[in-house]
């Protein structure tokens, strides 16, 4: 079965542990190179081009509409190349937003392993 594009919600918990990992921020390089192993994608469609004029790769572009969901509901504060885990983010990690959003990635993913054929 071929890979499939991510979501923007793919993105959400993988942002919020490595903010969390790096002690609360990190620059905006470590989020991506920590949050684009989480992600279950083929490789090709994370670094085409956002555009038809843009040198940003999808990835990035879907990277930063993620940052900006969880700096709308409070959980982080965006920079332009820092992120850092809010109040509400480092105390409420399992808000039930993102208590929500784990278990709509929990049930993805068993969905996903019962797909997968045996050899």
């Amino acid at each position: 079965m071929p890979l499939q594009k991510p979501t923007e919600k793919d993105y959400y918990l993988p942002i919020l542990e490595t903010l969390r990992s790096f002690g609360g921020s990190a620059h905006l390089d470590e989020v991506r190179l920590s949050v684009r192993p989480f992600l279950r994608a083929d490789i090709h469609h994370l670094d085409e081009p956002a555009g038809a004029k843009t040198k940003e790769t999808r990835f990035d572009k879907d990277l930063n509409w993620a940052g900006e969901r969880l700096a709308d509901d409070g959980l982080i504060q965006k920079a332009r190349t820092h992120w850092e885990l809010t109040e509400e983010g480092r105390h409420n990690f399992f808000t039930a937003r993102t208590l929500a959003l784990f278990c709509e990635l929990a049930g993805k993913n068993a969905k996903t392993r019962r797909k997968k054929p045996t050899s």
